[in-house]
């Protein structure tokens, strides 16, 4: 199966958190192809900082997770974020920008999704307004 991840659960692989288990088992199962958008290196800096502002986690916790993830975003499929995202993503906030709330970044993300999916793709996340959001574009949602 091909499941892109939004950064809301793909943070739950390299931090233990509730949602984590069901992650880690998606992205270890063997047969899984993990696809990103570009956007997610960037947001996932941006919740890691979060984090350890918060008390979250602390220095040390901070360097083994950056670590981390840069060793596994090697082995990620990534979506570049192309004019042919932005236009899609401006689409989807045209869409649902004053109904759900649709957010900036998550247009982004669903739109790198969107241009990628076919069937047997899932969007894994765990954010319940982009969750709302992807199935409001009726395609298949993860976690």
């Amino acid at each position: 199966m091909n499941l892109f991840f939004d950064t809301s659960a793909l943070v739950k692989f390299f931090h233990q958190e509730m949602g984590s288990e069901q992650v880690i088992a998606l992205i270890e199962k063997p047969e899984n192809d993990i696809w990103v958008s570009d956007l997610a290196r960037i947001e996932f800096n941006s919740a890691l900082y979060r984090k350890f502002r918060r008390g979250d986690l602390d220095a040390v916790q901070l360097v083994e997770i950056a670590s981390g993830f840069q060793e596994e975003w090697q082995n990620l499929n990534v979506q570049p974020v192309s004019q042919a995202v932005l236009d899609e993503a401006e689409a989807l906030m045209q869409r649902q920008g004053k109904q759900l709330g649709l957010r900036t970044l998550d247009a982004i993300q669903l739109a790198s999704f969107a241009l990628l999916a076919e069937e047997n793709w899932a969007f894994v996340v765990a954010d319940g307004l982009l969750a709302d959001a992807v199935e409001a574009e009726q395609l298949a949602v993860a976690l």
